[in-house]
């Protein structure tokens, strides 16, 4: 328990999307990233609202993200985009919870703050975890298709070339074999790249 008191979590931007400058400074005078230079990593994750980021964070690496209580319903437990160190691992890693997608809380309309989030993941985390459910593979809105596509083609147009490793988190498999999911979910993924780069090729292991 001790390790995790020691993971910093905070709020770097809150849900009306402004920026912590405080409290990051504090992140980084707490876990001495400054001691790290350039030798750090950024692990994100999006998805879902309630689909269980902050818990697969948790699971994965000694954070303490704050997890949703299923026994008082489901609602938005993370708000914003919040960063903790992940405390024992080489070379320093931050892990970046970001607020999940398709929540009633902003409605259906105001999806701003989740291109703006996912943006601002894709930019500068080296792996972002892509969570999402079992069942929701082959649907369009569910499975954030729409949401990954107007992403992608901006920061193709803002950012130069940079390498992100995005894995998608299939969770909560059902009963239909995985040998069935996988073409669709790659051939979901394949479209998805081929709107960004003509030549792009995806291999689903």
């Amino acid at each position: 328990m001790a390790e995790i008191d020691h993971c910093c979590s905070t709020q770097l931007i809150d849900g009306e999307g402004e920026f912590n400058v405080v409290g990051l400074d504090n992140f980084i005078r707490t876990t001495k990233l400054t001691n790290c230079g350039l030798s750090y990593a950024v692990v994100a994750i999006m998805g879902p609202q309630s689909s269980g980021k902050s818990n697969l964070l948790n699971h994965l690496f000694p954070t303490n993200f704050r997890e949703m209580d299923a026994f008082r319903g489901r609602s938005q437990t993370t708000k914003g985009i919040w960063i903790a160190n992940c405390v024992g691992i080489d070379p320093f890693t931050v892990a970046m919870d970001l607020e999940g997608t398709d929540g009633r809380e902003r409605g259906e309309d105001d999806t701003t703050f989740e291109k703006q989030s996912a943006l601002f993941a894709l930019a500068i985390a080296d792996i972002v975890l892509i969570n999402m459910w079992c069942h929701d593979i082959g649907r369009e809105q569910a499975a954030n298709k729409p949401l990954l596509k107007t992403v992608f083609q901006v920061m193709m147009r803002l950012f130069s070339p940079r390498k992100t490793t995005q894995l998608f988190v299939v969770r909560d498999k059902t009963k239909t074999p995985l040998e069935y999911l996988e073409p669709i979910l790659g051939e979901d993924i394949q479209k998805l790249l081929c709107t960004m780069v003509p030549m792009a090729t995806l291999e689903v292991r």
